[in-house]
């Protein structure tokens, strides 16, 4: 099995905290989110994979009560240093199981963190969210779409590993997702809304591609 350890991340964020340049997407990850997650009476959300916990604390603001985990150490450290009056950060794999019973979430959210795994792993982790989230819960996420992987390319030369799913020259492991296979991934959920999200920079051209996922338990 290949993907990231830890110290990758640790060493990306330590980067990052040097250069003074925080990965934040804004609310663009959770802003979509809000209406479904009031609509469905969320009243408790675990977020895998969150960083410096940004997106964590704007859901915090909003009146969640948040658990947010991530990898690496060097995030949680940040995201506790900047944002643990809010919310509870834990240093976590989500490709184990977690410390959590069984339906324990109202909603678990990923954004652009679900897409790093074989997939193997990545179906593990897909069974792990929906043990963890109660009978009505939520799932949302985004992960990136397969037409991402040309604009990947761009900037980062790969190698596939099996197919989908690369290696590229940073050390970075990816996997591209396909609408078939993300609905593969979530048999079993209800009403599992799949939007097709292309990003566009300041110039308008598309530098990103992901899947923004909403599905009920």
């Amino acid at each position: 099995m290949v993907h990231e350890g830890a110290d990758f991340w640790n060493d990306f964020h330590q980067q990052r905290r040097r250069s003074g340049r925080d990965l934040d997407w804004k609310g663009l990850w959770t802003a979509p989110f809000l209406t479904p997650l009031r609509e469905a009476g969320v009243r408790t959300l675990l977020e895998l994979g969150c960083g410096t916990g940004n997106d964590a604390a704007r859901l915090a603001a909003a009146g969640y009560e948040v658990i947010a985990t991530d990898f690496s150490a060097e995030a949680i450290d940040a995201a506790r240093a900047r944002h643990g009056s809010t919310v509870t950060f834990l240093t976590a794999d989500m490709t184990r199981q977690l410390p959590f019973a069984d339906g324990s979430f109202d909603a678990i959210m990923s954004n652009v963190a679900m897409h790093m795994f074989p997939d193997s792993v990545t179906r593990a982790v897909f069974a792990e969210v929906g043990r963890l989230v109660r009978p009505g819960g939520l799932f949302l996420f985004h992960v990136n779409a397969l037409e991402d992987r040309p604009l990947r390319a761009r900037r980062q030369p790969a190698r596939e590993i099996e197919p989908d799913y690369v290696i590229e020259e940073s050390g970075q492991t990816m996997h591209f997702f396909s609408e078939p296979y993300l609905r593969e991934l979530l048999e079993g959920w209800q009403d599992a809304d799949l939007t097709s999200v292309p990003i566009r920079g300041d110039t308008g051209e598309v530098y990103k591609h992901v899947w923004r996922g909403i599905a009920h338990r």
